[in-house]
């Protein structure tokens, strides 16, 4: 059995680190393993007295409790402060082959939404098959100060031209490449970072700069499997490296000239779509074209071109294209000749995408278009493509997709004709 969250087999031991719902993603783990074995949770630290409702059976000590919740037992060797206090490496070794799973919270932080570390933390048993390390995106945007931050006193030795700043994107990546949320742990564990707290008004902001946080730390080889999502609405994925296609090799021939070459703000139509694309984080930027200018615009902005050598074939060559090119977990493909498109709305279509990893396509009463998203399972198909149909006949044949509403056409309208270019002009933001 393979779980869905952090890829939890039979016989693991998972150990969890950082802070910002650590106790929350123990639980959470539980109640949904529970459905598939025995589950024991435990601590090398310090946890919250449970409710009986998070438990069948609580040990502490020699003494032994009933509760309400089946297959999870809840184990500590005493109770101090409303707080049940650890077991050791060895007890818990000892008792691990009576269950199926162990969930370990190896990490104290006071309730507060980031930490650092001292010499013996986090306290992660050599045991252990999978950590997971924890941080909240509720920490964005707050001071880098006492009130947010447990040992907030090594923290200021570590980052010291940092403090009092506000947590942005840059602080993160900074932050994580020098955590020790894996410290102390065997080097044959698998490792996971949970970037939790995706969620509420600000969510879209939380996951940009997620993304663009994730990313750098690829770039820094960082290797940990990263997840993400929200506790409070109980949603947990993967992180998908997700490719951006942009098709530039059309020859308008309605428009009886390069349409992406037309003029909006002063530049090119397909610039347009390009710098909102150079804001939003992708794992790789392919442009397909067929003439000079654009490959010298995808340079201009750092992004991959490639030349379509059979572009009189139709659409489908730009997409086999870009799916031959890609290196992604997934593709997202873009028409050039949508300035309308924000950026905000991009984001919306690959949050959705991330979450359910189905064919993500944005529909204003029941009317759809583009951008789509594809995840890595459909490459295949896609790849037998021909003619002029682009994508809409694998869509057809996926019996479950997953349509993102929008209120208005505006953002999605492209340019076929002269009369559509000027309601384009007509309607910039």
């Amino acid at each position: 059995m393979t779980f869905n969250y952090f890829n939890i087999i039979k016989n693991d031991v998972i150990t969890i680190t950082g802070a910002g719902g650590k106790t929350s993603l123990l639980y959470f783990l539980a109640e949904k393993l529970s459905k598939f074995g025995k589950v024991l949770i435990t601590t090398t630290t310090k946890i919250y007295f449970p409710s009986e409702e998070k438990y069948e059976t609580l040990i502490i000590g020699n003494k032994i409790f009933s509760g309400k919740n089946k297959n999870i037992t809840i184990a500590g060797s005493k109770v101090e402060n409303k707080k049940l206090h650890s077991l050791s490496y060895e007890e818990i070794k000892s008792i691990k082959k009576n269950y199926d799973f162990i969930l370990i919270e190896g990490d104290g932080a006071k309730n507060k939404l980031l930490k650092e570390w001292n010499n013996y933390e986090p306290c992660i048993p050599d045991f252990s098959t999978k950590i997971i390390g924890v941080i909240n995106m509720d920490i964005l945007d707050l001071n880098i100060s006492e009130k947010n931050i447990h040992r907030f006193e090594l923290l200021k030795e570590k980052f010291p031209d940092d403090i009092n700043k506000k947590i942005t994107s840059d602080f993160l990546q900074k932050y994580i490449l020098s955590a020790d949320y894996f410290k102390n742990s065997s080097i044959n564990s698998k490792k996971y970072l949970f970037f939790n707290g995706i969620d509420e008004e600000k969510y879209l902001n939380k996951f940009h700069t997620t993304l663009k946080t994730v990313y750098k730390l690829y770039e820094n080889a960082f290797s940990p499997r990263v997840f993400m999502g929200s506790l409070k609405e109980k949603d947990i994925y993967p992180l998908k490296k997700l490719d951006a296609v942009i098709m530039a090799s059309g020859f308008s021939k309605r428009m009886g000239k390069n349409k992406l070459s037309l003029s909006y703000n002063g530049i090119p139509l397909l610039e347009s779509t390009l710098q909102k694309i150079l804001h939003i984080p992708f794992n790789k930027v392919i442009i397909c074209g067929r003439e000079k200018w654009i490959e010298e615009l995808a340079y201009k902005y750092n992004f991959n071109y490639y030349y379509n050598s059979f572009a009189d074939f139709g659409q489908s060559e730009s997409i086999k294209l870009g799916i031959e090119n890609s290196t992604g977990e997934g593709i997202a493909f873009f028409p050039g000749d949508q300035p309308l498109l924000s950026e905000n709305t991009i984001l919306n279509l690959y949050y959705e995408f991330q979450k359910t990893n189905l064919i993500t396509v944005p529909v204003v009463e029941e009317k759809r278009f583009s951008p789509v998203f594809f995840p890595e399972d459909k490459k295949e198909e896609l790849l037998k493509l021909e003619g002029d149909i682009g994508g809409k006949s694998v869509i057809k044949k996926t019996p479950i997709i997953n349509l993102v509403k929008f209120s208005s056409e505006k953002e999605f309208k492209d340019i076929d004709t002269i009369e559509d270019y000027m309601y384009i002009i007509n309607n910039k933001k």
